[in-house]
């Protein structure tokens, strides 16, 4: 068993050199990152055109058709949320109109 280190007061080494505060300030430019985004998709489609060749066309059209139906997707999705409110809109006008006529009270 070894024996307990004394710890040293007056020791000179880097250890007893107060820490030093590092700022660096990160700032965010919206446009200079769609540039890098956008040079790193061109690089991508450059790469691809490449390795593709001749099916590169084949490609391209696929990717037009997948964008168009993503499209699509979302456009069904807005037109089922407003064909719901109609939906509900016209089943509250509904019961309004019958418990107005038969005087229904709970």
């Amino acid at each position: 068993m070894k024996p307990p280190r004394i710890p040293s007061l007056f020791k000179l080494s880097k250890y007893n050199e107060p820490r030093r505060f590092n700022y660096s300030p990160r700032t965010f430019d919206e446009r200079k990152e769609k540039l890098e985004k956008r040079k790193k998709e061109i690089e991508k489609e450059i790469l691809r055109e490449g390795r593709l060749g001749k099916t590169y066309e084949a490609h391209l059209r696929e990717s037009i058709h997948d964008s168009w139906a993503r499209r699509e997707t979302r456009r069904q999705n807005r037109n089922s949320g407003r064909r719901l409110l109609l939906i509900l809109a016209a089943l509250i006008v509904i019961m309004y109109f019958i418990f107005t006529k038969y005087d229904l009270t709970f």
